[in-house]
């Protein structure tokens, strides 16, 4: 199996929050993905997780990489990776593997 077609484990951290009633700063959501996937994959992954007001707050945030570098629909997970060949634990360590849910 390519090594891009494998699946890694997603964490997306919520960096801020408007409403602490509907989101938590600081709540970490785990996903399994395939290193391939596109971060409109992702998100329609998470958001599967929440529903009505919930739904609606989260859908206003933006997802961003450990270095603060926005993520778009047309981007891929990979593309968030220093060295796409490294296997999945290197990433982890790297902490390549964490996003976070920022409101702008």
């Amino acid at each position: 199996m390519d090594l891009n077609e494998s699946e890694i484990l997603i964490k997306i951290r919520i960096g801020n929050t408007l409403n602490s009633k509907l989101l938590n700063a600081g709540d970490t959501y785990y996903l399994n993905m395939r290193r391939n996937s596109f971060i409109c994959e992702i998100l329609d992954s998470l958001y599967e997780g929440f529903s009505d007001e919930s739904l609606l707050e989260i859908k206003k945030y933006r997802l961003y990489t450990k270095n603060m570098i926005r993520l778009y629909n047309t981007n891929m997970v990979i593309d968030t990776f220093t060295d796409i060949e490294d296997i999945n634990q290197e990433i982890y360590n790297k902490g390549e593997n964490v996003f976070y849910m920022l409101i702008t």
